[in-house]
């Protein structure tokens, strides 16, 4: 685990009653057994990895918690959570730390992953199904470098991996399901 100093450290001991309350789960239960970091197939891009966020959790270190990017960059394939012997569900705990930085508007090092989760439900949407091309296209032009990733893109529509145009399955189907979740959220 890092070290970090303790100045300039924010602490929030209630966080970890607002994630049990999201999420069900009781951080404490977790003793650092490391399995679930251990699995993490995300974890080489994370800031910490998910043994760190429990542990940040525990303490009530708000900062480090809510501003990284480990809960981001988590894929939620529920490795950490099959491997815990507490039975956590860290995937859960990571769904609730981002549902409290979207309520409290934290600015987060969320690196290009709050964007490209909204154009993945927004494609999802209105084609009912994910276009790649138009996906990392649209991605490479917000973040300014539009023409990162195209020789590799070319070369996988070349060996026919990715399709150039893209198709839609149930697109009313997909808009009538994300209109009827939205009144539910209201």
């Amino acid at each position: 685990m890092k070290i970090v100093s303790d100045k300039n450290v924010k602490l929030d001991p209630k966080l970890a009653q607002k994630i049990a309350e999201l999420s069900g789960e009781n951080v404490f239960l977790c003793y650092q057994c490391k399995k679930c970091a251990s699995g993490c197939p995300a974890r080489e891009f994370m800031d910490g990895n998910p043994t760190e966020l429990m542990r940040q959790i525990q303490l009530g270190m708000i900062d480090e918690v809510t501003k990284g990017n480990t809960v981001w960059y988590c894929v939620s394939c529920q490795t950490c959570s099959a491997r815990c012997p507490q039975d956590i569900d860290i995937a859960h705990v990571a769904d609730a730390i981002k549902i409290i930085v979207q309520q409290e508007k934290i600015k987060a090092d969320t690196k290009n992953a709050r964007l490209f989760n909204w154009l993945w439900m927004t494609i999802l949407r209105y084609m009912g199904r994910i276009y790649e091309v138009g996906l990392t296209g649209v991605l490479n032009v917000f973040t300014g470098h539009p023409f990162k990733d195209m020789a590799l893109g070319m070369e996988m529509i070349k060996k026919g991996k990715l399709k150039l145009l893209p198709s839609f399955k149930r697109p009313f189907m997909m808009m009538r399901m994300f209109s009827r979740a939205r009144k539910l959220k209201k």
